[in-house]
């Protein structure tokens, strides 16, 4: 998920700009985690980032876009800034420029490309001010309260998330990859899983009620799963973390934040998010975006829906007959190049590679 910010002096700002449209053209470092299969099995990406705000009514000519936050540098979340003008800033969290640039073909173990950066200026964020929320540290980014930035550590080198208030009340907090599924911020000690929850909440076919009792069989707690998240930070050397503990911690704090009726937290790997909240097209702006979010019910809609992507144990009465049903199919399967499926290798054959 990416998202547009829009100022309350109408400044507009990206948060993420997802994955770019020409995927095979990431540095040789990229093509090869994809190739082992890590991070994806299978890519597409019909449109980037810039020509979908031009299809919903936003420029992206010089001035329009004034910066786009990169949550951290992984390659779902720069997107292709070579599709911005070079007014377009780009913002970044703290450690970013001494552990990432130079980029590729500089560096040519960087997974970053040059291109990405370069004729833009780079503005990195230090947390220097006393101002915390929530137990992270915090910049007011435009020193009027609608924008907080927050150093939330563990996931990579410069992890950033936003705060952005939507109503004097209400806000939204852009989660980034804190972490990569609802089931590690729920349940809660502060959000309980209910008793039952409905196919429509689990963004499935209306009916009847799914008893919760068929999910813990999955659940690492089993009966303690009531109160407790389905998932931590892997521990696995290489994985998604850069450092499991810090995540954890960033993630406990996360949940506080999740349990406060007035803050929508929105995780950029939740497809939940793109389901229930509406995806910005040429109305979105004129609809109210997403600020209207409290009193359109979206946060309970969206609450339990992660449930749907676990396998759980359904069947007849008394134990009888029951067996896993497996969570829902995968929003994207193979490799897609040109509107077709197509294979690893020519689907990440680089523009002019023979």
């Amino acid at each position: 998920m990416a998202f547009l910010i829009i100022s309350p002096t109408g400044k507009k700002y990206l948060f993420d700009a997802g994955a770019r449209k020409d995927y095979w053209n990431y540095s040789p470092m990229i093509r090869e985690r994809f190739r082992k299969g890590v991070n994806v099995g299978g890519m597409r990406v019909t449109k980037g980032v810039a020509e979908l705000l031009r299809e919903g009514g936003v420029g992206v000519e010089e001035g329009e876009v004034e910066g786009v936050f990169w949550s951290h540098w992984h390659f779902d979340h720069i997107g292709d800034m070579s599709t911005f003008p070079s007014s377009t800033k780009i913002i970044v969290g703290p450690g970013f420029s001494d552990a990432m640039l130079p980029g590729y073909p500089a560096n040519p173990d960087s997974p970053l490309l040059e291109s990405d950066y370069v004729n833009h200026e780079m503005q990195e964020l230090t947390f220097t001010t006393p101002l915390e929320i929530g137990g992270f540290r915090a910049i007011d980014y435009f020193a009027d309260g609608s924008l907080y930035i927050l150093d939330v550590p563990g996931h990579a080198i410069g992890h950033i998330c936003a705060l952005v208030r939507t109503t004097p009340d209400t806000f939204v907090l852009l989660g980034a990859d804190a972490c990569h599924f609802a089931g590690s911020l729920r349940p809660s000690v502060w959000v309980p899983l209910p008793e039952s929850v409905t196919r429509e909440e689990l963004g499935e076919v209306q009916g009847g009620g799914c008893p919760c009792e068929d999910f813990l069989v999955s659940h690492p707690r089993g009966k303690e799963g009531r109160i407790k998240p389905w998932y931590s930070a892997s521990r696995t050397p290489g994985s998604a973390y850069a450092d499991w503990r810090v995540a954890d911690r960033s993630v406990e704090k996360l949940r506080g934040f999740d349990a406060c009726v007035d803050v929508l937290v929105c995780l950029a790997h939740d497809p939940g998010v793109g389901e229930v909240l509406p995806v910005f097209n040429g109305e979105g702006i004129k609809g109210g975006g997403i600020g209207k979010w409290k009193e359109r019910g979206w946060k309970e809609k969206l609450r339990w829906r992660f449930l749907g992507e676990l396998p759980r144990m359904v069947g007849g009465e008394g134990g009888k007959g029951r067996g896993w049903v497996r969570g829902r199919e995968p929003i994207v399967e193979g490799w897609w190049r040109g509107g077709k499926r197509v294979g690893v290798e020519e689907a990440l054959r680089r523009d002019g590679e023979e």
